[in-house]
């Protein structure tokens, strides 16, 4: 799963990185050190011409809800039923997008008690999850949301937890996003998680326990484990 993660990437190095021409008016990235669910987080879609960079709320609502904030929203789905589960159905076939990351937490539970691990590419270098949105509308409200896509874990998550945020390489994102393709079988075909082999993880403080806590702090060497 996916239930914490970072983007304290500078901005115009997550610019460069997507292929962005810029941000929206308005709109700006501030180094976060531990996005929580319920959180506003920039996610990238396409116009079918361009990439482009905006905000959504991590929590996917889905458009037909009756409510802002039903038991619908959620901040995971599983690859092995996206393409099935009535929230998901009609975003996985038009609604794709990418979330930047440059990491991400997980709890191992040991002796007793669940340790924090950050997760990161050895070069700290700006990433992608696979992710959907929607749009939702009320009377007083209207937001766009999203859900981040997981898998079965591999690589240096398998010590840690059993699943995993789906990351995309950078070659397969203008494939995921693709507007013009809407066959189910077809964007699952496209849905391939990238190898960890250039990722690392180490326990980091109990501070991030909170979301609270959104600082570099977040990402220090637990005491006793450097």
């Amino acid at each position: 799963m996916c239930g914490r993660f970072t983007l304290h990437t500078p901005a115009d190095e997550v610019l460069a990185a997507f292929d962005l021409d810029t941000l929206p008016t308005g709109y700006r990235l501030v180094p976060r050190y531990n996005i929580a669910p319920s959180q506003e987080i920039a996610i990238v879609r396409t116009d079918g011409a361009r990439r482009q960079i905006g905000p959504a709320r991590w929590g996917l609502v889905p458009g037909w809800s009756k409510q802002a904030r039903p038991r619908y929203a959620t901040i995971n789905a599983r690859i092995e039923s996206v393409a099935d589960k009535p929230a998901y159905r009609v975003p996985f076939r038009h609604k794709r997008c990418l979330i930047p990351a440059d990491g991400f937490f997980e709890w191992v539970t040991r002796d007793g008690g669940k340790i924090p691990y950050h997760i990161c590419r050895q070069d700290r270098r700006v990433f992608a999850f696979a992710g959907l949105w929607d749009h939702w509308s009320g009377k007083d409200d209207a937001f766009d949301s999203c859900v981040i896509i997981t898998a079965p874990a591999q690589g240096v998550m398998l010590p840690l937890h059993e699943r995993m945020p789906v990351i995309l390489e950078p070659s397969s994102w203008d494939d995921w996003l693709d507007p013009a393709v809407t066959d189910p079988v077809e964007i699952a075909a496209r849905l391939t998680p990238a190898s960890t082999e250039q990722f690392t993880a180490w326990p980091v403080s109990s501070r991030v326990n909170s979301p609270a806590h959104d600082a570099p702090g977040c990402l220090e060497p637990a005491p006793n484990t450097q």
